[in-house]
């Protein structure tokens, strides 16, 4: 059997049996060949056996069997799950799966489209995997074509777009990979430093790197239909990883979730698109910064309001 064709049945065993929870061999089987995999062939108990010991090779995913009863078998450890990069993978393979043996559903299946910026992203990985510089024609918006020698460190999706961090002549920058006209790795060798990537963004939402200290960050989040049921929202997708709910100062009318970050544009930026669902209690100055921003849009209304109406 052919890699490809391998991968695909490692990715599928293991949503299957996170999916179960715990399933017997037999049940396995059966939707072994139900989905057609191998050709609808059965999956004998001496292949089965040898892709679980793959998948704890490749994958660092153990699956074991309770040893008693149906003899059902359940995931014990899963290193994918401490691994942001790994579970992306992983989901994304077996929805290609799903999706590749349900060619009906294709166009059933929409997704977002990610820009131009992976035409590169392919040499920013190599670069950063072989330790080498690569030289950049960066175009931002609003200004002259520049071309300049990056050490890239790592690479970030973030809303449809992908990026880099990378050290360059003007120090630790983000460059998004839809501004880079071009892209060449050279021969010459970097030195990855010693801090974790995931560190560098751990207290920002977005790609902003600032300075500056974390800051606590209280915010309510109004209640009911009125409000689009905003707290519903925060509890099933948290705006960070640091998010906690105040469930002895939320009210009747609304809840109470802190965050301990710094308050970078974009964290900004989804604040806005919440509109009066959610208010910021502190700090004062990101609640000033807020209003500001809100007074200044509504007289930017008021203004073309007038305009119209003369």
């Amino acid at each position: 059997m052919d890699t490809k064709s391998l991968i695909s049945n490692y990715v599928w065993l293991i949503d299957f049996i996170r999916r179960r929870g715990k399933v017997p061999y037999k049940e396995i089987n059966k939707a072994w060949q139900r989905e057609g995999r191998d050709g609808g062939m059965e999956l004998s108990k001496r292949t089965f056996l040898r892709h679980i010991n793959d998948i704890a090779d490749i994958f660092g995913i153990d699956i074991e069997c309770e040893g008693f009863g149906e003899y059902n078998y359940f995931i014990t450890y899963d290193d994918s799950k401490s691994n942001t990069t790994k579970t992306w993978l992983l989901n994304s393979m077996s929805l290609h799966n799903f999706v590749c043996e349900s060619q009906q559903l294709k166009k059933r299946i929409l997704l977002e489209n990610i820009p131009s910026g992976q035409k590169f992203l392919t040499t920013m990985i190599e670069a950063i995997r072989d330790q080498r510089k690569v030289h950049i024609w960066h175009q931002g918006f609003g200004k002259e074509e520049s071309n300049f020698i990056i050490d890239p460190y790592c690479v970030k999706l973030y809303r449809q777009r992908w990026y880099v961090l990378a050290k360059s002549e003007l120090g630790v920058r983000i460059y998004a990979l839809d501004r880079i006209n071009n892209a060449e790795c050279t021969d010459k060798k970097i030195k990855l430093p010693d801090t974790n990537p995931e560190e560098i963004f751990e207290n920002i939402i977005g790609v902003s790197i600032i300075s500056g200290k974390v800051e606590h960050i209280i915010l309510k989040a109004y209640k009911g239909e009125e409000y689009g049921h905003r707290d519903c929202y925060l509890r099933s997708l948290p705006l960070h990883s640091s998010q906690i709910e105040n469930a002895q100062k939320s009210t009747d009318e609304y809840a109470i979730f802190e965050y301990n970050l710094k308050p970078t544009y974009e964290f900004v930026q989804e604040l806005l698109t919440m509109q009066n669902e959610v208010e910021i209690v502190e700090p004062i100055s990101l609640r000033k910064h807020i209003m500001e921003i809100v007074e200044s849009i509504g007289e930017r209304y008021k203004t073309k309001a007038r305009k119209t109406k003369g």
